[in-house]
């Protein structure tokens, strides 16, 4: 170079030519996009994982109720069948004493 400024990097910056440029800058922003969404794209994961969490304890909740609940109901027919039973037998009881 005529003022001086002399240096292998761009001497060999000079001998890509145009092509060898304009790949060179598709490649450096290539990689900066890639990375700005694989960021992105970890961030919605970790959302997405949280979410899923929120969800599978909510659906741990419901389990837990939904078995009480089964439980309940199994004792209280049972205790109406136990009533049913004890008034049956008074029932037989008085027709029997008559």
């Amino acid at each position: 170079m005529s003022n001086g400024v002399s240096t292998p990097g761009l001497e060999w910056f000079a001998t890509l030519g145009v092509g060898g440029v304009l790949a060179g800058f598709m490649f450096v922003f290539y990689r900066k996009d890639v990375r700005q969404y694989t960021i992105l794209w970890e961030a919605q994961a970790n959302r997405i994982e949280a979410l899923v969490n929120t969800v599978l304890g909510v659906v741990r909740e419901n389990t837990a109720s939904n078995a009480k609940l089964i439980t309940l109901i199994e004792n209280m027919q049972r205790n109406v069948l136990r009533i049913e039973d004890v008034n049956g037998i008074v029932d037989r009881r008085i027709s029997d004493n008559k």
